[in-house]
């Protein structure tokens, strides 16, 4: 349950429990796999998360996953002023919080919170405070999740730490609970669609070089001569296992063409590799399809212009990433720091990942500029009829934000001459 801003000390408390580390990466069977996605299911994260992690070894799903998280983390970044309260000085709470932003949350570990947001729905991690200058200051540290679980009965999702079983409590300035999707967000994780094409991509390699091998290494066939000596056949067949890619082998025969012989055989299976490519092109599909909501780049590979061209990850996936990974660190992390140090929890700045095309971007400065230039013949034609027209609801209207400035300060008296 997220703590009401009342349950929220005025001081962070050091959290002394360490996370677990006893990672045991390993080889998968399918009935690993499907043990691991039972347990994930039912809101134990102990053999998925481990899965997460060798998932995310495979060259065509990893490259897809550091596409949907790099596509958030590397968008234009900024912290807007809280919209509450008195905006001079939110102004300010939002500038001291824009410096302190690199140390608060560095790009790697956005990008951590990402990863397991998309594999998992669920990042824990906890906020380590330092005092320096009279400001209390949070380093976000994401915990691995491989002890972490969700408890049913007690409604919480706990870790296993060091000194014992730990309730998390989101928003309490020590724990961080990021759920995409809410309650059971685990349900909507990537690694239940990925791990199958994860098998089938690992099983269809090694089978694919399997075949590869007996078609590049064909078989060979040795004939010999029934009555011939022991001693020809056994060196005969000696010669044979000792040749290489350009071997060379005595073959004697006698006047009616009898005698020692070579033949390749060769497996009739000739089309089979077809199979194996079409299988693996599956996967690359269902992997694009799942990380970045569709295929377009199942076989494109790379540059930005390319990305742009073909709109890899679909936009609403972006915003909503953006998004939610902006309200949970408000929620979690800005809004501790704003009530630790400035008494206020509603003075904490919004930090935004700015997730606008750059084609809406540009159509509407268009848009605004024409607004404008509308609004200078409306004022005129309004005076000239008698009105004047709402400045500040016309650009309201238009979507430009508007602040009325503070009254100047009226300059001191001068003194009186005596």
């Amino acid at each position: 349950m997220t703590p009401t801003p009342d349950d929220i000390p005025r001081r962070p408390r050091t959290l002394s429990a360490r996370a677990l580390q006893d990672l045991t990466p390993g080889e998968w069977s399918v009935g690993g796999v499907r043990a691991a996605l039972r347990q994930h299911v039912e809101g134990d994260f102990a053999r998925s998360a481990l899965l997460v992690d060798s998932v995310r070894g495979d060259d065509r799903i990893g490259a897809d996953l550091r596409t949907r998280v790099m596509a958030v983390t590397g968008l234009p970044f900024r912290v807007d002023p809280s919209p509450d309260g008195d905006q001079r000085r939110a102004l300010a709470v939002a500038r001291e919080l824009a410096a302190a932003w690199p140390r608060i949350c560095p790009a790697s570990t956005a990008r951590a919170l990402m990863r397991w947001a998309v594999m998992l729905q669920v990042a824990v991690g906890t906020c380590a405070w330092q005092s320096d200058g009279g400001r209390w200051t949070p380093q976000i540290k994401v915990w691995h999740p491989q002890h972490a679980r969700f408890d049913s009965f007690g409604e919480a999702m706990q870790v296993q730490t060091t000194e014992g079983l730990a309730d998390v409590t989101p928003g309490d300035g020590t724990w961080l609970l990021y759920q995409p999707e809410g309650d059971r967000s685990w349900m909507e994780a990537a690694v239940r669609g990925l791990a199958i094409p994860y098998l089938m991509r690992t099983l269809g390699r090694r089978d694919w070089n399997r075949w590869t091998e007996k078609h590049g290494l064909p078989i060979l066939g040795a004939s010999v001569p029934e009555k011939a000596d022991k001693d020809d056949k056994d060196g005969f067949f000696a010669d044979l296992r000792k040749l290489g890619s350009e071997g060379l082998v005595l073959l004697p025969k006698d006047e009616n063409g009898r005698g020692f012989d070579v033949d390749m055989i060769e497996p009739a299976n000739v089309q089979a590799w077809k199979g194996f490519e079409a299988a693996l092109y599956h996967c690359d599909v269902s992997a694009a399809v799942a990380l970045l909501g569709q295929a377009s780049n199942a076989q494109e590979g790379g540059s930005y212009a390319k990305a742009q061209t073909l709109n890899l990850i679909r936009q609403d996936l972006l915003e909503a990433d953006a998004l939610g990974l902006a309200e949970f660190l408000r929620e979690q992390v800005v809004k501790p720091w704003a009530r630790f140090n400035f008494g206020d929890a509603a003075l904490a700045p919004v930090p935004v990942w700015d997730a606008t095309p750059p084609e809406d971007a540009k159509r509407n400065a268009e848009t605004r500029k024409t607004a404008g230039e509308a609004f200078r013949l409306w004022q005129d034609a309004a005076a000239a009829a008698g009105f004047e027209v709402d400045f500040e609801a016309y650009a309201r209207a238009s979507g430009v934000p508007v602040r009325r400035l503070p009254k100047p300060t009226p300059p001191a008296a001068p003194p009186e001459t005596p």
